[in-house]
Protein backbone atom coordinates (compact mmCIF):
# COMPACT_ATOMS: atom_id res chain seq x y z
CA UNK A 1 0.00 0.00 0.00
CA UNK A 2 1.57 3.38 -0.81
CA UNK A 3 1.05 6.02 1.74
CA UNK A 4 0.01 9.41 -0.01
CA UNK A 5 2.58 11.55 1.17
CA UNK A 6 4.29 14.41 -1.56
CA UNK A 7 7.56 13.88 -2.28
CA UNK A 8 7.34 18.18 -2.07
CA UNK A 9 4.64 20.41 -0.11
CA UNK A 10 5.02 24.38 -1.60
CA UNK A 11 2.82 27.35 -1.06
CA UNK A 12 1.71 27.37 -4.55
CA UNK A 13 3.23 26.54 -7.88
CA UNK A 14 5.81 29.42 -8.15
CA UNK A 15 7.23 27.85 -5.00
CA UNK A 16 8.79 25.36 -7.59
CA UNK A 17 12.08 25.84 -8.14
CA UNK A 18 12.47 25.31 -11.84
CA UNK A 19 16.36 25.00 -12.18
CA UNK A 20 16.17 22.53 -9.66
CA UNK A 21 13.55 20.78 -11.54
CA UNK A 22 15.89 20.50 -14.44
CA UNK A 23 18.57 19.73 -12.75
CA UNK A 24 17.17 16.60 -11.53
CA UNK A 25 16.40 15.52 -14.78
CA UNK A 26 12.48 16.89 -14.98
CA UNK A 27 11.49 17.22 -18.86
CA UNK A 28 7.81 16.55 -17.97
CA UNK A 29 5.62 18.76 -15.70
CA UNK A 30 1.75 17.53 -14.86
CA UNK A 31 -0.09 20.70 -13.64
CA UNK A 32 -3.54 20.09 -12.14
CA UNK A 33 -6.02 22.51 -12.88
CA UNK A 34 -8.43 23.42 -10.63
CA UNK A 35 -7.21 24.95 -6.94
CA UNK A 36 -3.56 24.39 -8.32
CA UNK A 37 -3.49 26.72 -11.19
CA UNK A 38 -6.52 28.32 -10.92
CA UNK A 39 -9.64 28.56 -8.70
CA UNK A 40 -12.38 26.34 -9.17
CA UNK A 41 -14.47 28.10 -12.00
CA UNK A 42 -12.10 30.80 -13.09
CA UNK A 43 -12.14 30.71 -17.06
CA UNK A 44 -9.12 31.98 -17.98
CA UNK A 45 -5.58 31.99 -16.83
CA UNK A 46 -4.06 34.82 -15.10
CA UNK A 47 -1.30 37.08 -16.41
CA UNK A 48 1.45 35.70 -13.41
CA UNK A 49 0.48 32.38 -14.91
CA UNK A 50 1.35 32.54 -18.40
CA UNK A 51 4.20 34.32 -17.21
CA UNK A 52 5.05 31.43 -15.05
CA UNK A 53 4.24 28.92 -18.24
CA UNK A 54 6.88 30.65 -19.87
CA UNK A 55 9.35 30.01 -17.57
CA UNK A 56 8.35 26.43 -16.69
CA UNK A 57 9.40 26.06 -20.73
CA UNK A 58 12.29 28.37 -20.14
CA UNK A 59 13.30 25.95 -18.04
CA UNK A 60 12.99 23.22 -20.93
CA UNK A 61 10.79 21.42 -19.09
CA UNK A 62 7.24 20.78 -20.91
CA UNK A 63 4.00 21.87 -18.69
CA UNK A 64 1.02 19.66 -19.26
CA UNK A 65 -2.49 20.17 -17.60
CA UNK A 66 -3.64 17.31 -15.99
CA UNK A 67 -6.87 17.53 -14.79
CA UNK A 68 -9.88 15.40 -13.77
CA UNK A 69 -11.89 17.84 -15.20
CA UNK A 70 -13.78 17.54 -18.54
CA UNK A 71 -12.74 18.76 -21.57
CA UNK A 72 -15.22 22.05 -21.88
CA UNK A 73 -12.90 22.83 -18.67
CA UNK A 74 -9.26 22.18 -19.27
CA UNK A 75 -9.06 23.20 -23.10
CA UNK A 76 -9.41 26.89 -23.10
CA UNK A 77 -6.33 26.88 -20.55
CA UNK A 78 -4.41 24.74 -22.76
CA UNK A 79 -5.27 26.84 -25.63
CA UNK A 80 -4.44 29.74 -23.66
CA UNK A 81 -1.37 28.07 -21.77
CA UNK A 82 -0.28 27.17 -25.39
CA UNK A 83 -0.21 23.48 -23.63
CA UNK A 84 -0.31 20.29 -23.83
CA UNK A 85 -3.77 18.84 -22.03
CA UNK A 86 -4.81 14.98 -20.75
CA UNK A 87 -8.44 15.77 -19.55
CA UNK A 88 -10.70 13.30 -17.46
CA UNK A 89 -7.41 11.91 -16.46
CA UNK A 90 -9.02 9.47 -13.59
CA UNK A 91 -6.84 10.48 -10.48
CA UNK A 92 -5.48 8.29 -9.00
CA UNK A 93 -5.39 5.74 -10.74
CA UNK A 94 -2.09 5.94 -12.70
CA UNK A 95 -2.73 4.56 -16.03
CA UNK A 96 -3.22 7.98 -17.98
CA UNK A 97 -0.28 9.41 -16.48
CA UNK A 98 1.75 6.17 -17.89
CA UNK A 99 -0.04 6.56 -21.44
CA UNK A 100 1.16 10.12 -20.78
CA UNK A 101 4.62 9.89 -20.12
CA UNK A 102 4.39 6.72 -23.09
CA UNK A 103 3.22 9.23 -25.94
CA UNK A 104 5.75 11.95 -24.96
CA UNK A 105 8.77 9.29 -24.82
CA UNK A 106 9.33 10.21 -21.29
CA UNK A 107 10.83 7.72 -18.63
CA UNK A 108 8.63 7.90 -14.99
CA UNK A 109 11.97 9.26 -13.18
CA UNK A 110 12.37 12.43 -16.21
CA UNK A 111 8.50 13.51 -14.75
CA UNK A 112 6.72 15.34 -11.67
CA UNK A 113 2.70 16.00 -11.26
CA UNK A 114 1.55 19.19 -9.04
CA UNK A 115 -1.77 19.42 -7.88
CA UNK A 116 -3.92 20.47 -4.74
CA UNK A 117 -5.02 17.14 -3.76
CA UNK A 118 -3.07 14.48 -1.67
CA UNK A 119 -5.65 11.59 -2.65
CA UNK A 120 -5.48 12.27 -6.50
CA UNK A 121 -2.79 14.17 -7.69
CA UNK A 122 0.02 12.73 -5.47
CA UNK A 123 -1.10 9.36 -5.21
CA UNK A 124 -1.83 9.27 -8.82
CA UNK A 125 1.91 10.34 -9.35
CA UNK A 126 3.43 7.89 -7.01
CA UNK A 127 1.59 4.97 -8.39
CA UNK A 128 2.94 5.74 -11.68
CA UNK A 129 6.73 6.43 -10.14
CA UNK A 130 7.26 10.25 -10.50
CA UNK A 131 8.08 12.95 -8.48
CA UNK A 132 5.28 14.72 -6.34
CA UNK A 133 4.84 17.83 -5.15
CA UNK A 134 1.68 19.34 -3.33
CA UNK A 135 0.72 22.32 -3.25
CA UNK A 136 -1.89 24.16 -0.70
CA UNK A 137 -5.67 24.72 -2.41
CA UNK A 138 -6.23 28.04 -3.93
CA UNK A 139 -9.64 28.49 -2.77
CA UNK A 140 -12.16 26.39 -0.34
CA UNK A 141 -15.61 26.34 -2.45
CA UNK A 142 -17.51 24.29 -0.26
CA UNK A 143 -17.70 22.18 2.98
CA UNK A 144 -16.48 18.95 1.02
CA UNK A 145 -13.06 20.08 -0.08
CA UNK A 146 -12.16 21.62 4.02
CA UNK A 147 -13.05 18.21 5.00
CA UNK A 148 -11.02 16.45 2.15
CA UNK A 149 -7.78 18.64 2.75
CA UNK A 150 -8.50 18.02 6.37
CA UNK A 151 -8.37 14.79 6.37
CA UNK A 152 -5.26 15.39 3.83
CA UNK A 153 -3.19 16.80 6.86
CA UNK A 154 -1.30 13.81 8.48
CA UNK A 155 0.07 12.93 4.84
CA UNK A 156 0.78 17.19 4.09
CA UNK A 157 2.58 16.94 7.51
CA UNK A 158 4.77 13.92 6.81
CA UNK A 159 6.09 15.20 3.88
CA UNK A 160 10.20 15.97 4.72
CA UNK A 161 10.30 18.31 2.10
CA UNK A 162 8.27 21.59 2.48
CA UNK A 163 9.21 24.63 0.80
CA UNK A 164 12.05 22.56 -1.01
CA UNK A 165 12.92 20.81 -4.17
Amino acid sequence: MILPVPDIMLRDIYELRLENLADMGIKLLLLDLDNTLAPYGQGTATDELIRWIGSVKAAGIEPLIFSNAPEKRVEPYGTQLQADYVYRARKPRPGKITETLRRKGIAPENAAIVGDQVYTDVLGGLRAGILTAAVRPMRMTNPLHFIRYLAEMPFRLACKNKGKV
